[in-house]
């Protein structure tokens, strides 16, 4: 256990380290981290995984049309009729409860694979390895003086 927790460290300094954090390694770094913290037998992972990288493509949609919807309304704040403005706030409140249903599935689903206290399990640690992500990010900004790529 140690030692996983140990080359977890090791490879978030790299991703840090890296001029960009590639996603892919980031996932591979989740998968481990989820893994070893949720304790899936051969058996639960072969059907937790499927259920799992379902929703985090669920999640990665909304969140990307989210970022779309913020960057629109950034780049375009100070023109924003109250028309728009409500249209825009009614689409980020359904993307929010989409979020929601999509983490609700989720649970319903793996009730059927795993435990409930798995479940929590892994709920902490999707938590946990967000926060030592963060943290890694926050470090290396203060490394390079400002963004991840070196700008301000």
């Amino acid at each position: 256990m140690k030692k996983i927790i140990i080359i977890l460290l090791v490879a978030f300094t790299t991703v840090a380290n890296a001029q960009r954090p590639n996603k892919e390694k980031v996932k591979a770094l989740k998968i481990a981290h989820i893994t070893e913290r949720v304790e899936l037998s051969s058996e639960e992972a072969q059907a937790f995984w499927p259920v799992y990288n379902s929703y985090e493509d669920a999640m990665e949609s909304l969140r990307r049309q989210e970022r779309r919807l913020l960057g629109n309304l950034k780049n375009n704040f100070d023109q924003l009729s109250e028309t728009e403005s409500e249209t825009a706030l009614n689409t980020l409140s359904k993307l929010s409860q989409d979020k929601l249903d999509e983490k609700e599935r989720l649970i319903s689903q793996l009730k059927n694979v795993i435990s409930s206290k798995k479940i929590l399990t892994l709920l902490k640690a999707e938590e946990d390895f967000k926060r030592v992500l963060l943290e890694q990010i926050r470090k290396r900004r203060g490394k390079f003086g400002g963004r991840p790529n070196g700008g301000n």
